[in-house]
Formats: C-alpha cells, sequence, structure tokens
C-alpha cells in the first residue's frame, strides 16, 4: 500500500509532525477541566482519526506526564474498553484502518501547585511510504490546564 499525503518521502528518521499538517492524521487533546486545583481529578481524552487511505500499523500512544500528574490506576480507556498500563508512554492501539477514530480516556490526579500544566499526546506507527516502511509521529495539540494554587475554605 503507498502512503499517499503531504508528508513527504526523504527523511529517513522518525518524523514527527504537527497534527494539523497535512499527514492524513488527527489527533485531538481535551480535558474535562481548563482549572484545577491540587488534589483534583482530570480527566483526558485523546481522539485518533486516520483520514489517510493507508492503514496505521502498529500503532502505539505516547503520553508523557510531568510530575505534577498522577495517572489513576485503572482509568485508561480504549474505544471504552479498560487497559491495564503502568503509565502512559506507551499505550498499544493496534492497527488503525483509514476512517477510523480511535478514543482513549484517562483520568490524572493533579498533584503540586504550579501556574499551569502543558500536556501533548504523540502517536507512532508504521506505514508504507514511497515504497517503503515507515515509522511516523504525529503530536497533538498542546492542551493548558491552569492550576489554582488558592486552599478551598481559606479565602484566599
Amino acid at each position: 500500500m503507498y502512503y499517499t499525503s503531504g508528508c513527504g518521502c526523504t527523511n529517513r528518521n522518525v518524523t514527527c509532525l504537527n497534527s494539523s499538517e497535512d499527514c492524513g492524521v488527527n489527533v485531538v487533546l481535551t480535558a474535562s477541566n481548563a482549572v484545577a486545583r491540587v488534589c483534583d481529578e482530570v480527566t483526558y481524552t485523546v481522539t485518533i482519526t486516520n483520514n489517510s487511505n493507508a492503514t496505521m500499523t502498529n500503532a502505539a500512544l505516547n503520553l508523557p506526564l510531568c510530575n505534577a500528574l498522577a495517572l489513576m490506576p485503572g482509568t485508561v480507556t480504549v474505544n471504552g474498553e479498560t487497559v491495564e498500563v503502568i503509565n502512559l508512554d506507551l499505550v498499544p492501539l493496534g492497527n488503525i484502518d483509514p476512517d477510523e477514530t480511535v478514543t482513549i480516556v484517562y483520568t490524572v490526579t493533579v498533584m503540586t501547585c504550579q501556574r499551569y500544566i502543558k500536556h501533548k499526546a504523540k502517536v507512532t506507527f508504521t506505514c508504507c511510504q514511497c515504497f517503503t516502511r515507515k515509522t511516523l509521529c504525529v503530536l497533538s495539540n498542546e492542551n493548558l490546564l491552569q492550576v489554582c494554587c488558592c486552599c478551598p475554605g481559606t479565602g484566599n
């Protein structure tokens, strides 16, 4: 299968593209809250849509969490089914066919008080491109969670 997109054929290394580039893969990261306090839980949703004409084989999601967020055990789901993972460094997704959408949901707890937490998802996969098997990476939008450092009930 030939991957016909605007991703280019010259780079031999893993190429990381923004979701907005014309690669045929769209990755969107959203959060249940825009503002949270320490110890609040926030649910994130990652939606991956394959708009290309090639299957994304061996797709995996990488969600590097900073020390300000802690993954809640048992909260990671892929298309509604719970997936057991220790961390979000590698969530296996399998193959994503053309015109297919995969939805990943997970819940974290805010652990530290800082002005904001930036969070981005990365999807890696292989495809046939320019008659060669290529590993590609598509980055999501950057999600910004503002953290309120005031304590509830103290009037601050």
